[in-house]
């Protein structure tokens, strides 16, 4: 039995479902001194994310704010299309932390849902 007010009837059974269609402006790490800086985006209020990367960077959700990447510990997603469920069992304000991987720089482009 799931634990009552933790998880909306939607996500717990499952369902795929969302009414939200969020584009994110593309960003290019090459441009605006942007570089291997990490980039924090406020994913609280949806379920999913579409991530699309030129070149592979490395991605972690956490509950803080300015959470840095780190070579070592984090997630690497390769060059393409990925898309992942947003962890909800990290508190009510989730952040996805991501930046780019090594020296290649990468326009990344992303969808909120």
């Amino acid at each position: 039995m799931s634990v009552l007010g933790k998880y909306t009837t939607q996500e717990a059974v499952n369902v795929e479902v969302s009414s939200v269609w969020d584009v994110q402006t593309a960003i290019d790490t090459s441009t605006g001194g942007i570089g291997t800086a990490t980039q924090h985006v406020n994913v609280s209020d949806y379920h999913q994310v579409i991530i699309d990367t030129s070149s592979a960077i490395d991605i972690l959700f956490d509950a803080n704010a300015t959470t840095s990447c780190s070579d070592t510990n984090d997630l690497k997603l390769p060059q393409g299309v990925t898309s992942m469920k947003i962890p909800k069992g990290l508190g009510n304000v989730i952040y996805l932390h991501w930046r780019r991987d090594g020296s290649t720089n990468a326009i990344v482009r992303m969808i909120l849902c």
